[in-house]
């Protein structure tokens, strides 16, 4: 097949759908299909083999909020900055010759299916999360399929337009998330728990809880991997509560890096209260050995085999999160047998189930009538 892999943001920003859709793209070229990721003009170009990448000119949501009128319309905002990329990607959408058209936020319904009018492509919707918009309503049941990152996302998806999506999850990369030797810079001798909390600093990631649930976790030191908006934030916060010398900024790092680390942690925290779809971090962390202490909210539940490679706790509650934390951390038989089982239950997520799965999806796209 001719495949379009449609999104904006991969080629300009890190993050979960991000690392979708260039995943997705190497395995569905390593498998023999022509694959096209599309995108806006940015720095992020990853090693992808057998993948083209084109980059179209877009104007920033940012912009768009400068108007008064748009200063607080967040959604519409981001979907006049997809339509301005939608100007001048078109022609290629239009004239391409793709069989499939994956786009992967509603944002992109308007530009995918005029494409599929007069180009012939069909429309795969892929769903990570709630984007929803004025009129999305009207344009979503048209698509030929849709495909979604999780049950918790697909249910939300159906209550908003009347159809379920087939679930496919999101993906790993099973030879780079795997057991490995700890990062040599991290390792501990004096037996000081180490715990790890990896992602976008965001107000919704729920940092803040881990640094609270900290206070009440003796010794225990605690790595942050990643950057954002919230990071000055956080670090004045670790500050007032007396955890500077136990907690570390370690900044955004190469996904390279990360195995090394989940390595030389003993637990990862996952703390996230909103817009938490699937959680990608958690199955990177499970397959490379690391049990996860995650709040029980959105997709987490569906990434954590309970009681065998994790725990899960309510969302935003510090003394439930360092209690569980505590458990395992005085409980190293347990927590070895978590890390014994984890890299086993994160194998489903491995992106040969995971293709296997889209092309199902792609398949029933292509026989859908038009």
């Amino acid at each position: 097949m001719r495949i379009a892999l449609y999104n904006l943001t991969t080629t300009t920003k890190f993050g979960g759908v991000e690392s979708f859709v260039w995943d997705l793209g190497r395995e569905l070229a390593r498998r023999g299909h022509a694959v096209t990721i599309i995108g806006g003009v940015g720095k992020r170009r990853e090693l992808a083999p057998g993948v083209r990448v084109l980059m179209f000119p877009f104007i920033d949501r940012y912009r768009f909020q400068t108007l008064p009128l748009l200063r607080r319309a967040y959604a519409e905002a981001k979907l006049l900055e997809r339509l301005s990329l939608a100007i001048a990607a078109l022609p290629e959408l239009i004239a391409g010759g793709y069989d499939i058209i994956h786009i992967q936020k509603p944002y992109d319904l308007g530009p995918a299916l005029l494409a599929r009018r007069l180009g012939g492509a069909r429309v795969v919707l892929g769903c990570h999360g709630e984007d929803f918009y004025p009129g999305d309503t009207l344009l979503a049941p048209r698509i030929d399929a849709a495909v979604s990152c999780s049950r918790f996302n697909a249910r939300t998806v159906a209550t908003r337009y009347g159809f379920e999506p087939t679930v496919v999850f999101n993906g790993i990369d099973t030879n780079l998330f795997r057991p490995t030797a700890p990062d040599p810079n991290i390792v501990r001798t004096d037996g000081t728990p180490l715990l790890l909390w990896v992602g976008r600093l965001q107000p919704w990631k729920g940092v803040d809880v881990a640094l609270h649930a900290l206070q009440e976790i003796p010794r225990a030191h605690l790595m942050i991997v990643g950057d954002g908006e919230t990071r000055a934030d956080l670090e004045r916060l670790a500050q007032e509560l007396g955890l500077a010398e136990r907690v570390h900024f370690l900044g955004a790092l190469p996904r390279e890096r990360l195995p090394s680390i989940y390595a030389a942690a003993d637990l990862l925290l996952a703390t996230s209260f909103a817009s938490e779809t699937f959680g990608i971090g958690l199955v990177e962390a499970q397959a490379c050995g690391l049990p996860v202490v995650a709040s029980r909210f959105g997709g987490f539940p569906e990434v954590i085999d309970e009681g065998h490679t994790g725990l899960l706790v309510p969302p935003r509650d510090p003394t439930a999160l360092a209690a569980a934390v505590r458990t395992l951390l005085n409980d190293p038989e347990r927590r070895r047998a978590m890390a014994d089982a984890a890299p086993g239950w994160a194998a489903q997520f491995s992106w040969s189930a995971v293709a296997d799965r889209v092309e199902a999806a792609y398949r029933a796209a292509c026989n859908s009538k038009m």
